[in-house]
């Protein structure tokens, strides 16, 4: 009951104050402006919002003081291919003959880009062709001479040798058969001319060494005879039985045939090496022919083996005058546009994308920031052509920083830095579009955090100790 009293009390005096205050204001209307602002009392809502913007820093120094943000470091550069984006260029200078994509078309494995025309590559190729077929025949030619060669002699007379036998593979013509059997015939003949001549001529010193064989038979056989008729006449003389005439007749007649046998054996000797000599020629004239068959048979294996590797590049260049795609993917970067156009070796002529390509990005560090930034960190990649407050940002992690720095014009000593981005595509109107190399980008890679109030202090800080330095 007692605190039922004490509340009408109090409620009844909140009244009349409430009722002196309307009447100290409908009073203090009537007084001047400067007494009307001294007796007017203060509103309350604006005790209500000095309490409120008293509450409202001590939380913004609290949240300062505990409150963190990220420290990131920013980066600008553009996107760029990857080691596994596929260059398409030629093996050497040509001509276009078509361009059979067009920039930003989607291409399968093996599908045709760009084709050269092939008058030049296809020229070579026809040309070391036919070096072939004629070494290759000419070869043939000469393992035939060569098996005549080895032949035995009762074989190596034969007047007319038989036609050359060609592979089948190898798509000699008649008139090429014709034309080799032909000039194996007189290779044959002229070397049959002259071992018959070298033949002849040992034959005709054989004969002589037989007559000369007989001659000197003759003599050894008649020698004694006739030493023995001057040995009787010279002993008939001694005792006066005979004249000396007849005795010295006898004696002449003696060594006339001593004589005879003598220069008959050494015409024989000499026969003898006039026969070998003519044998050694006749060896001597085969083996060089032998020597030469072989000679030029190991040479033209040799120009086989070699216009051959020529002929397969110059097939292997013919075919490369149509360039395919190695993978499937994205044509990018297409820089020929003309029919007839020359392009050099070497030359990039597009790049193809693989499909699910992950792109990288290039982008150059601040001197300040290189010391907290390295390799493995996060990223976060901003597209300049889609502003990231709508679109969103990409990940990407840091796999490279170059070791050292590069001059920049503007922006001093700055270090290049290569990001490996997760996505190749970034979601825009409910559609994926497909980043391409070359679009602008902007990184930033957070490398720690902060108190909110260090970046008040540190400003003051700052200058509170350049200025202790000073003098």
């Amino acid at each position: 009951m007692n605190q039922l009293t004490q509340l009408r009390e109090a409620w009844r005096r909140s009244n009349d104050q409430s009722s002196n205050n309307d009447n100290q204001n409908t009073i203090a209307a009537f007084l001047p402006a400067a007494l009307e602002i001294q007796e007017t009392p203060p509103h309350p809502k604006a005790r209500w919002l000095a309490r409120v913007l008293l509450v409202l820093f001590v939380l913004a120094v609290v949240w300062a003081f505990f409150g963190q943000v990220n420290i990131v470091a920013s980066a600008e550069g553009k996107i760029i291919p990857s080691a596994r984006v596929k260059q398409i260029q030629p093996l050497e200078k040509g001509v276009v003959k078509a361009i059979l994509v067009s920039e930003g078309n989607h291409v399968e494995q093996g599908q045709a880009l760009v084709e050269l025309d092939p008058a030049l590559t296809l020229a070579d190729a026809q040309r070391l062709q036919a070096e072939l077929h004629n070494l290759q025949i000419r070869r043939v030619s000469d393992q035939a001479l060569l098996q005549l060669l080895q032949q035995p002699e009762a074989e190596q007379k034969l007047i007319i040798v038989p036609p050359i036998s060609f592979d089948p593979a190898m798509n000699v013509t008649a008139e090429e058969q014709a034309l080799q059997s032909q000039l194996l015939q007189q290779q044959w003949q002229q070397y049959r001319a002259q071992m018959n001549v070298l033949s002849s001529t040992l034959a005709k010193v054989r004969a002589q060494q037989a007559a000369t064989r007989e001659v000197v038979s003759k003599l050894q056989q008649t020698l004694p005879i006739v030493t023995k008729q001057a040995e009787n006449m010279k002993m008939l003389m001694d005792k006066d039985l005979i004249s000396e005439i007849n005795y010295l007749q006898v004696e002449q007649e003696r060594i006339e045939q001593f004589q005879d046998l003598a220069a008959e054996q050494q015409n024989m000797a000499q026969l003898q090496a006039a026969a070998a000599e003519v044998r050694e020629q006749i060896n001597l004239y085969y083996a060089q022919i032998s020597t030469s068959l072989l000679s030029e048979i190991t040479s033209l294996h040799q120009q086989q083996t070699s216009t051959r590797e020529e002929l397969n590049k110059a097939l292997d260049l013919n075919d490369k005058r149509i360039l395919y795609a190695p993978v499937s993917g994205q044509v990018q970067e297409l820089s020929i546009n003309t029919v007839g156009g020359v392009v050099t070796e070497a030359q990039q002529l597009m790049l193809i994308v693989p499909d699910e390509q992950i792109l990288e990005a290039e982008v150059f560090l601040s001197n300040q920031d290189i010391g907290f930034v390295h390799e493995g960190m996060p990223a976060e990649v901003k597209i300049h052509t889609f502003p990231f407050t709508r679109y969103g940002v990409i990940n990407a992690e840091v796999i490279n920083i170059s070791d050292d720095a590069i001059i920049d014009e503007q922006r001093g000593l700055i270090f290049s830095m290569l990001l490996r981005m997760e996505s190749n595509h970034i979601r825009v109107e409910g559609k994926d579009v497909n980043l391409i190399p070359g679009m602008e980008i902007t990184a930033e890679v957070q490398t720690g955090y902060r108190r909110v109030i260090e970046f008040f202090l540190t400003p003051l800080l700052k200058h509170r100790q350049e200025a202790l330095r000073e003098r």
